[in-house]
């Protein structure tokens, strides 16, 4: 028997990703709020770009870990924490660089798409936010994937034990 309340483990072959959301009523009020107001569309490009970026997150992830992520979704962004995760140096790097990697791959095939089939305005558009998305992340600031991908290339291995303070 089970216990109430518990659930029964899931077979290693599960598709389930766990999605947490939170602030839910502030995110709605504020996405239909903003995307009310955007008539150009550049803000549902941007969050198109978003989500691509963390998709690339999610699939390096999956392909290191052979396990779904949970996915965070705030006010603030998406997001896939790691805490109870322990990656050596080398899949931190591949896991922080997937997301820019994913970006600046769609800029890429949609600039060799509209070379092939002929310019047209939003792909321009699409190719200049995915850049844009994946160079902010680049930056070296506390919580990017710039400032994750630097840990890793100057601390090395010894930065993911858990004596180090910088965790």
């Amino acid at each position: 028997m089970t216990r109430p309340g518990r659930c029964k483990p899931r077979s290693s072959g599960a598709c389930a990703a766990r999605v947490r959301v939170e602030h839910p009523l502030f995110l709605l009020l504020a996405a239909a709020v903003l995307l009310g107001l955007d008539g150009s569309g550049l803000l549902r490009l941007g969050l198109l770009c978003a989500a691509l970026h963390e998709a690339g997150h999610i699939a390096a992830y999956r392909l290191l870990l052979r396990r779904w992520p949970a996915v965070t979704v705030s006010p603030g962004g998406l997001r896939i924490p790691l805490r109870g995760v322990w990656l050596s140096a080398r899949q931190e790097l591949c896991l922080a660089a997937a997301g820019p990697l994913a970006n600046l791959l769609l800029c890429l095939a949609a600039h060799g798409w509209m070379a092939w089939r002929g310019a047209a305005y939003a792909g321009y558009w699409f190719a200049a936010v995915n850049l844009l998305v994946g160079g902010a992340n680049l930056l070296p600031l506390p919580g990017l994937d710039g400032a994750r991908i630097l840990r890793c290339v100057f601390c090395g291995a010894h930065c993911n034990s858990p004596k180090n303070p910088l965790q």
